[in-house]
């Protein structure tokens, strides 16, 4: 509340002097420029994607070993590219 008060005082002192002075030429350039900088500084989400692409690639990197590692029931049975493969390989040893 002080500080608060001590303004008010200032402004009302000098109250004639604010209006008599008006900003500087580039005044609306700079301060839209600082504005700027700052919003980039606040919103920016790149650190933010780049968390959530690390967690996502994790997350998956883990659920799919979780699911080869202990879930798959087909993990000791013949693929379809090895039985394609065998196939394959019957009928050129027997046109051979």
């Amino acid at each position: 509340m002080q500080n608060n008060n001590a303004i008010e005082k200032f402004i009302r002192e000098n109250k004639d002097k604010f209006s008599d002075y008006g900003p500087q030429d580039n005044h609306l350039e700079k301060f839209f420029y600082r504005l700027n900088n700052k919003i980039r500084q606040i919103t920016s989400i790149v650190p933010h994607l780049i968390k959530v692409a690390v967690a996502t690639t994790f997350i998956f990197a883990a659920s799919i070993f979780i699911w080869d590692s202990f879930i798959r029931k087909d993990k000791h049975e013949i693929s379809l590219k090895d039985k394609i493969s065998h196939v394959i390989y019957k009928i050129k040893k027997h046109v051979n």
